[in-house]
């Protein structure tokens, strides 16, 4: 008897041993680290309500905010904010090295912080911003194009090709052929730099490039569904109007569709603030969604890494999520002020928005 108790005890043992140096640690014992790029204030007020509230559907989530010491976003401001509402589950990094046009699709000085962020995480999300500078795809630049942040845009990008790589260098080795279901997210300005970095490039203007149209008041004649940012508020600066419009979008890719559960054809009602859109596919990138006129591409995912999407539009406005934020209106005249969770929920959408982000995590935690 006592032999027995001995060997069970060795099994137990080198079991346990054998279980902690693979890594096969249970899933609530540890905590899954999801990576934020420069993310400005609004995009963490953004995550953390989603966080608090339950609509990022995780309880072992923190945050790890990556700052290029050079980018335009600052991490002084995010710093404060963190600080102000006593968030624990968001730490900072800050990513030093010069980037230029001329490096940033190669190994240069971000490159091991790059990866050592890449290795030591579980997820990673790219947001919205300003325009790309049309001479990292090898292009002049329209007088539409509004560029405010380079700095920001020059370590996204290397960011984004050690992560998966591009045409620019096909014997480059992407990260993500070590953990191949490593999540990326790309959020509008985020989709766009997937693929760019990937070596595609972008419509500088959807109005003239897509539609052939310049004046405002013309793009106000379109279908809702093809406008892609609120140009009401160009003519009508001073009065409260939302920045962003509201259109439904083509989800074409079968298996997005069955992540995001969406019942058989149904199009979902998403927010868009943006006047760029893909043209030219990057390495690898597949068209997953559209416009409903097939002209604009409103999501993107990976050949071979099947947790890589970019999505067009914005799914983590905490304004779409919180029933108690600002009444808003999208046109000068009108009168009926709602806010965006009621336009979502008017519309059948705000479930999409739930299994948006429900399948993210799910993604993260379980890397399926």
């Amino acid at each position: 008897m006592k032999r027995l108790l001995i060997l069970f005890s060795v099994i137990f043992i080198v079991g346990t041993l054998h279980s902690s140096t693979t890594g096969e640690i249970p899933k609530n014992d540890s905590k899954k680290t999801i990576v934020l790029v420069n993310p400005g204030v609004f995009y963490l007020k953004s995550i953390t309500y989603m966080t608090d509230n339950g609509i990022i559907p995780a309880k072992n989530i923190e945050y790890l905010a990556v700052f290029y010491t050079k980018s335009e976003v600052k991490i002084s401001a995010a710093k404060a904010f963190v600080r102000q509402n006593n968030i624990d589950y968001i730490k900072f990094k800050e990513v030093y090295g010069d980037l230029d046009k001329n490096n940033i699709y190669k190994t240069n000085m971000c490159s091991q912080d790059f990866y050592d962020i890449f290795k030591s995480s579980d997820g990673i999300i790219f947001f919205g911003g300003w325009d790309i500078p049309p001479v990292f795809y090898g292009e002049k630049t329209e007088l539409t194009v509004g560029i405010r942040t380079p700095n920001r845009h020059l370590f996204e990008l290397s960011f984004l090709f050690h992560l998966l790589g591009g045409n620019q260098d096909l014997a480059y080795r992407a990260f993500l052929e070590e953990k191949p279901y490593y999540p990326v997210l790309g959020i509008c300005l985020g989709m766009q730099t997937m693929n760019v970095a990937t070596g595609g490039d972008m419509y500088q203007d959807i109005p003239a490039d897509i539609y052939g149209i310049k004046y405002i008041e013309d793009i106000l004649k379109l279908d809702p569904d093809q406008q892609h940012r609120n140009y009401n508020k160009n003519l009508y600066p001073l009065d409260e109007i939302d920045n962003h419009s509201f259109h439904h979008v083509n989800i074409t890719n079968f298996d997005l569709r069955k992540k995001w559960k969406l019942p058989l054809k149904f199009n979902p009602l998403v927010a868009s603030s943006h006047h760029q859109a893909v043209r030219v596919l990057g390495k690898d990138m597949v068209i997953a969604a559209t416009s409903m006129d097939s002209k604009v591409v409103e999501a993107l995912v990976h050949k071979k890494f099947p947790n890589v999407i970019g999505v067009q539009f914005h799914p983590e406005f905490y304004t779409l999520h919180d029933p108690d934020s600002k009444k808003i209106k999208f046109y000068p005249m009108e009168k009926e002020l709602v806010t965006e969770h009621e336009i979502l929920i008017k519309n059948k959408s705000y479930r999409f928005h739930l299994n948006f982000w429900a399948s993210f995590i799910d993604s993260v935690v379980n890397k399926l």
